[in-house]
């Protein structure tokens, strides 16, 4: 869960924690910023209300390690085919195995339906149903809001990173979910926009998360790309800092990952 105490200036510098961060039990590693870069703006746009957060495909933790908000999160809880390991769920989280296109909530249940990086592992015929589920189950001044990777650029990225993984002989972890994306194919922000833009939407956002050249970057420091030398973990928070900040802040694209969000009458 987020931290619940405010952090000092220094302890922030000496483990690279920060308030609006769940707390790792362990320093930031510069891989860590993909997490925080597609669950932090979703959490900014949720509005205020009462009602529980819907989070579709919400693996076992999502968005409710990044808000104290409540979650109700469908998901079909095969958490193990990506490779990842089992998570303790958070006690903000309420998880029900089932469906996107069948979300088990009443009309009007959910103060926003979220989705993040979810409908690139939906085969593209079957994602107009999940959005339509999404907008049924917000209330009246809800939000619908959808974070992924999008385009052909990003398709680009996910080629290379999904090689490099191959050439390593991997078999499991990345080499599955990014399969998945070639196997499906991005979704287009004219897409998302257009499976947005029915029924009670009054207004639909967009704009580019995380640029695309220093997503990638990100991702050669993961692989190990880059030199180690010793005890660069003990430093690694310090010296990858700027380009945390740069990450953040930088708007040009291209970009590997779409905000578009719709806000609702």
């Amino acid at each position: 869960m987020l931290t619940d105490s405010p952090l000092h200036p220094l302890m922030t510098l000496v483990t690279g924690r920060r308030p609006e961060r769940p707390d790792l039990d362990r320093p930031w590693r510069v891989w860590d910023l993909d997490a925080e870069l597609r669950y932090l703006p979703v959490v900014r746009e949720l509005p205020d209300s009462p009602l529980p957060v819907c989070e579709v495909g919400s693996g076992p933790q999502g968005l409710a390690v990044w808000t104290d908000r409540e979650v109700v999160a469908v998901d079909p809880g095969d958490d193990g085919r990506h490779g990842g390991l089992a998570a303790a769920a958070p006690p903000n989280l309420r998880r029900v195995e089932g469906d996107g296109a069948n979300l088990p909530l009443p009309d009007g249940a959910a103060a926003a339906a979220v989705a993040v990086d979810t409908l690139e592992h939906i085969p593209r015929h079957a994602r107009p149903a999940v959005v339509a589920e999404m907008l049924r189950v917000t209330a009246p001044g809800g939000r619908v809001v959808l974070m992924g990777p999008t385009g052909p650029h990003a398709a680009a990225g996910d080629a290379y990173l999904l090689g490099r993984h191959r050439e390593r002989g991997a078999r499991e972890g990345p080499v599955v979910w990014l399969g998945e994306h070639a196997e499906h194919g991005l979704p287009t922000l004219d897409e998302l926009v257009a499976l947005l833009a029915q029924g009670r939407t009054t207004r639909i956002r967009a704009r580019g998360i995380f640029n695309l050249r220093l997503w990638r970057v990100m991702h050669r420091a993961a692989l190990g790309d880059y030199p180690q030398p010793r005890g660069a973990h003990l430093v690694h928070h310090l010296a990858w800092a700027p380009f945390g900040a740069v990450a953040r802040r930088l708007r040009r694209g291209p970009h590997y990952r779409s905000l578009v969000v719709a806000e609702l009458g």
